[in-house]
């Protein structure tokens, strides 16, 4: 989604090759690079471009609510490498360009969602939440997914 809200050019190939470190896996035949293609092209790539109408926003994955802080845990991991691809996909690569106000406060708030994430994902194992602890962290942590999904799909309709 990221390299779709991008105000760069970007090319879809491109953006497949890149999931394999620009290495495509050996296929087959034909028939498995044709539906390869068709899978990450047409109905993938489409599918999260209909993002761009503001009508149909952009979700991150659904989890239920954690009922340990290993599974809040594990919801943070996961949440974090969806923000790190976005903002990987967003940038291109680039490291010196503007955007506008709406859009840089964006990505300054996804950047800030991360290092939560991150804070989460390396609380000690040791450390023992109280109930209420546990409930406030993910009651934060909702917060924290409201929060990434209305910066990303300002972004798309910003950018993309």
């Amino acid at each position: 989604m990221g390299a779709i809200a991008s105000p760069f050019v970007v090319d879809p190939a491109f953006e497949l090759h890149a999931l394999w470190d620009g290495e495509f896996p050996e296929l087959d035949s034909d028939d498995a690079v044709k539906e390869l293609q068709d899978t990450f092209l047409t109905r993938l790539w489409d599918a999260l471009s209909a993002h761009t109408d503001q009508d149909d926003p952009f979700t991150l994955t659904p989890f239920g609510v954690p009922a340990s802080i290993d599974e809040l845990i594990a919801q943070a991991r996961i949440r974090g490498e969806e923000l790190d691809a976005f903002m990987d996909g967003f940038f291109q690569d680039q490291e010196d360009f503007d955007l506008d106000l709406d859009a840089a406060e964006s990505i300054n708030v996804l950047e800030e969602l991360i290092a939560m994430y991150l804070e989460i994902i390396n609380m000690p194992p040791e450390n023992k939440l109280s109930t209420s602890d546990l409930e406030a962290l993910i009651d934060n942590s909702k917060k924290m997914n409201e929060m990434a999904e209305a910066e990303i799909n300002n972004l798309i309709m910003l950018c993309g």
